[in-house]
């Protein structure tokens, strides 16, 4: 009598031999900062990279669209693999591909600074989950990816159309906080020879 066996139940097999899971098993395979972790857990459970790895990005799915645990899981996408590679540039001759960062950080600040004045975006239903993809295409491994669209179209030209009144008010406000600093300097010191006189 023959056991049941799921790995034959569920026909994993044809599924191993398709050029797709073929070539998601060599990606996996390279040597790349993954590896370790991949070997790591391959060795741990016996299960096949592939299936770990797509069995994550399905459980991230699910808790996004969920909605438990998102705004952690969104941080995560929008913080870690950015972060990382913001610090390979910068430990790096200049390449040119620091712009790139440079734009996605400014808007991930403008984003995080938007959730803080319009708290109530959370409340919509699967607002993590499209801050999530939103975040991805900002920094998306492509020519013109977000970051890149939203500053050409939105914020440059905005900036540019408001940079002279934005120059002052930023100067205004530096001489107004200078001479606020002189003046206390200057009673600090007169108080301090006061009182030794």
């Amino acid at each position: 009598m023959n056991s049941w066996n799921p790995y034959n139940t569920l026909n994993l097999q044809k599924l191993e031999a398709t050029e797709l899971f073929q070539s998601a098993h060599r990606k996996l395979r390279e040597n790349r900062w993954y590896k370790p972790v991949l070997d790591y857990v391959e060795e741990l459970t016996k299960v096949n990279r592939v299936y770990t790895v797509s069995g994550f990005g399905a459980l991230m799915i699910v808790i996004l669209l969920l909605e438990y645990g998102t705004s952690l899981i969104t941080g995560c996408v929008g913080f870690i693999f950015p972060a990382y590679k913001t610090l390979r540039e910068l430990d790096t001759p200049e390449t040119g591909v620091g712009r790139k960062w440079l734009l996605y950080w400014f808007l991930h600040a403008a984003l995080s600074f938007f959730e803080i004045v319009f708290f109530f975006l959370s409340w919509i239903p699967g607002y993590w989950f499209f801050k999530s993809l939103f975040l991805f295409w900002c920094y998306a491994p492509m020519q013109r990816n977000g970051a890149d669209i939203i500053y050409g179209y939105v914020i440059r030209p905005v900036f540019q159309k408001n940079r002279e009144a934005i120059d002052n008010v930023v100067n205004q406000v530096t001489r107004t906080a200078h001479s606020i600093y002189t003046d206390s300097e200057v009673h600090t010191n007169t108080d301090g020879h006061q009182h030794q006189n």
